[in-house]
């Protein structure tokens, strides 16, 4: 809760910078605009680890496994209002429902879009683990907040973006060690578990990628 809390100051901090500054007025149209076509999809994807990790919580067996869970299903659900919160600061509000309608219809999200889906109905609280917190989560923050927001928007000039999206970047690199390190000892309890968790993390990186 101490993280959350300053990491929540740290970003409003940057918005009162970026809003002081006027770092949104300087970005072009189009560096805005792409930002909002990649990034409003994503809030409904944080929406799905929100369900999926109280889904975890609800369903794991042992405290040490399902505490963390429901930390962690808060944690999607931030990043869910982040990503709504930039929205509005980059455009007017029809932006996000611009964004529902990509999820729901843009043939380029229905991959993911139906990764989510099939995760809503798992009922193995640990293979949803493995679906949603080691193979998606870890593949999609390195590469949208990374690779996206880092390598091309910032370097075209949209600054603001990394700067209202700070918060992803951080808990992702924070959660992963969580996330490695219960796997890792979920692998270590015996044979059998590892010959499951290779199966499930293969056929779920694989979706994911």
């Amino acid at each position: 809760t101490m993280t959350r809390a300053r990491q929540q100051d740290a970003l409003e901090a940057n918005y009162q910078f970026v809003e002081s500054r006027g770092l949104i007025d300087k970005m072009s149209a189009a560096v805005r605009a792409k930002a909002c076509e990649v990034l409003m999809p994503l809030r409904h994807v944080a929406w799905g680890g929100n369900m999926n990790n109280c889904s975890i919580c609800a369903y794991g067996y042992g405290t040490a496994f399902t505490a963390p869970a429901m930390f962690h299903a808060m944690d999607h659900l931030g990043a869910a209002q982040y990503l709504t919160r930039l929205g509005l600061a980059l455009d007017e509000p029809g932006i996000l429902d611009a964004g529902k309608n990509a999820w729901l219809n843009d043939p380029r999200w229905q991959g993911l879009r139906r990764y989510v889906e099939d995760t809503l109905v798992l009922q193995d609280p640990f293979e949803l683990y493995v679906a949603q917190n080691l193979a998606l989560d870890g593949l999609l923050y390195p590469l949208i907040y990374g690779r996206f927001v880092d390598d091309h928007i910032a370097l075209k000039g949209g600054t603001a973006v990394a700067m209202l999206t700070a918060f992803m970047p951080e808990w992702h690199d924070e959660s992963a060690r969580w996330v490695d390190a219960v796997v890792k000892a979920a692998a270590a309890e015996s044979e059998a578990n590892r010959a499951l968790l290779r199966q499930w993390t293969r056929q779920w990186a694989e979706r994911a990628q």
